[in-house]
């Protein structure tokens, strides 16, 4: 097409698109990405739309109908095949899904309806927008030949594939031997074999990491995709992770306090499980601490509309579901609602506070699903993963990797770089992440805003009084002078046959952490609380080399190692014993009585 006709046509999709935006109340214009996407779509081009959670994205599809309309009644519309009746398909993954759509696709004008309702104005045509589930759209021979029909052909404008990512995560086995656990999402590109030859695509999703975005466009067979991304990384939400001790739902009492001290005007909380029977206790230990306060105004009737104690999974009834969706849209007294992953994919609560994960997600887009379920509004809030070992049983590596970031770097950084090239943190601190907050310095040497309830809990997360910067050069001068006095320590120590870590009681892991936490280390209390020491001298030492390699901290006292010498490396006394042990244990000792002492110890 020759350029002239091409600037031609795209100047029609323009007129087109905010001609039907100016006549839909509540939309003053659309999100430069949104307008980008719905222009290529209408243009017949396959579009992969990577847009954050909140972003409107079904706003695309919604106004495709009208915008196709307008097409058509152009004086001159040559350039473009206008359809008068057009019909958009959209694969989705969950009724309820489906259903918030189909209720709101009046205020914008077109008709909706989901197969298995109203199926008969939906075979002649009449209605714009078509909900299906993947398995009616591939393994229903019904819905499959409706759509190989001259009346779909002729009118079908596009296919919309809703929360892509599911394609390969629920469409495809992650276990050799064992069904994927809806395999019809896996064959959505054979709609392309039922429709006319220049249908296009449009994939929607607001988490597909880098890597699996070219999974998706091969599933859907999508041609030349044009890829419209924007980043996932919300400023106003704020990350935190806690290591718990296991099964401890202590880590609620927060949640306690504050629907107790607040009632209704309690900011409200969403908590992911990831099993019905976790969603469940949690539910149960709210209750049973709150007691009658888990009530508006401790109603002896404990009726529904009065508690602020939700359930969100699949065994809840439609009724408690109905009710704890509807008090997060602003419509009830429900504070809290713990839910598994039901309440999350294309449900829009506005004023969410607080998301909290009890044991992290399978995988990293699953964090990013339930993270963006907060701050919608554009508020500040929390988002915050609480986990302990067991729980991370059938979780990927990218989110064993997250869970162990280390202390001096950024947890928001470390999340979105998995999903795009250059995440950025937020500043100050304090409004970052966990890790952040403790290296604030927005109050000159240190910082004055206090951790959220939901992590001061634990003393881990104890707000540093004091801060330096460090150069990598004093941490490797840190990490050496730690080294050296375990080489010390195990000249110094009775000699056991066993490694240098059970000798010393000074781990690879002790110096890895003050290495990382030197930013911090002004005090003995800081020490004790915050790194894994179990001798008072190894805290001194410790202390003293930060005095040494810094010098901002007041005096302490000589090392022991001013009077020690290096240890000769060929004298293997200093480690294990030799391989022959058992037959020389005499070698290792210098009387009788310490055979006699090791014989006692074992015995």
């Amino acid at each position: 097409m020759a350029a002239a006709a091409v600037n031609a046509r795209a100047l029609q999709i323009d007129e087109a698109i905010s001609s039907v935006v100016a006549e839909i109340d509540g939309i003053s214009e659309l999100k430069c990405e949104q307008k980008d996407a719905l222009k290529s779509f209408v243009n017949g081009e396959d579009v992969l739309a990577l847009l954050p959670t909140g972003y409107s994205k079904s706003l695309i599809y919604q106004l495709l109908p009208r915008v196709c309309k307008k097409l058509a009644a152009m004086k001159d519309s040559s350039l473009f095949r206008g359809v008068e009746n057009p019909i958009v398909i959209i694969v989705s993954p969950l009724v309820a899904l489906m259903e918030d759509q189909v209720n709101e696709a009046p205020k914008f004008g077109v008709s909706a309806a989901q197969l298995g309702k109203n199926d008969e104005e939906i075979m002649r045509g009449n209605v714009e927008l078509v909900f299906g589930g993947p398995e009616n759209w591939i393994l229903n021979d019904k819905w499959r030949d409706l759509l190989s029909s001259p009346r779909y052909r002729q009118n079908l404008v596009g296919i919309v594939v809703d929360e892509v990512h599911v394609t390969y995560k629920w469409g495809q086995s992650t276990k050799e031997g064992s069904p994927a656990f809806r395999e019809s999402f896996s064959r959505l590109g054979e709609l392309r074999s039922l429709v006319r030859e220049d249908t296009p695509i449009l994939a929607l999703t607001a988490s597909a990491d880098t890597q699996s975005r070219e999974r998706v466009i091969s599933l859907l067979n999508m041609q030349g995709a044009r890829r419209i991304t924007v980043s996932p990384n919300k400023e106003n939400i704020r990350l935190s992770i806690v290591k718990l001790p296991k099964n401890n739902m202590k880590c609620f009492d927060w949640v306690v306090k504050t629907v107790r001290d607040d009632g209704v005007a309690a900011p409200q909380m969403i908590i992911y499980c990831r099993s019905l029977k976790t969603t469940g206790d949690v539910h149960q230990y709210l209750l049973s601490e709150l007691g009658q306060d888990a009530w508006v105004d401790g109603d002896p009737k404990r009726r529904m509309k009065n508690c602020f104690i939700g359930i969100y999974q699949g065994n809840t009834l439609p009724k408690y579901k109905q009710y704890a969706a509807s008090s997060l849209n602003g419509d009830g007294n429900c504070r809290v609602v713990i839910a598994t992953t039901s309440l999350s994919m294309g449900l829009n609560f506005p004023n969410i506070s607080y998301v909290i994960m009890y044991g992290p997600p399978e995988d990293a887009e699953g964090i990013l699903q339930q993270v963006g379920r907060a701050g919608r509004g554009g508020s500040f809030v929390n988002a915050v993963l609480y986990y302990h070992g067991v729980q991370l049983i059938n979780v990927d590596k990218a989110v064993k990797g997250l869970l162990k970031t280390s202390p001096s770097d950024c947890l928001r950084k470390a999340l979105y770089g998995l999903f795009e090239d250059s995440p950025i943190s937020v500043e100050p601190g304090h409004k970052c992440c966990t890790h952040c907050h403790r290296t604030c310095t927005c109050a000159g040497e240190a910082c004055e805003t206090p951790f959220p309830s939901s992590e001061s809990f634990i003393n881990i997360v104890k707000l540093p009084t004091r801060y330096r910067n460090v150069d990598p050069e004093d941490r490797i001068l840190i990490r050496e002078n730690l080294q050296d006095y375990r080489t010390y320590l195990l000249a110094n120590t009775t000699h056991l046959y066993t490694n240098a870590e059970a000798c010393t009681g000074f781990s690879d892991e002790l110096i890895d952490l003050v290495v990382d936490n030197c930013t911090h280390i002004f005090d003995l209390d800081y020490i004790v609380t915050h790194l894994p020491v179990f001798y008072g001298e190894h805290a001194k030492e410790i202390l003293r080399i930060m005095y040494e390699v810094f010098g901002d901290i007041e005096y302490v006292e000589a090392s022991v190692l001013e009077s020690f010498e290096d240890p000769d490396i060929d004298y293997p006394g200093y480690f294990d014993g030799p391989d022959n042990f058992d037959n020389d244990v005499s070698s290792l000792y210098d009387s009788d009585s310490d055979q006699d002492s090791l014989a006692d110890f074992v015995l």
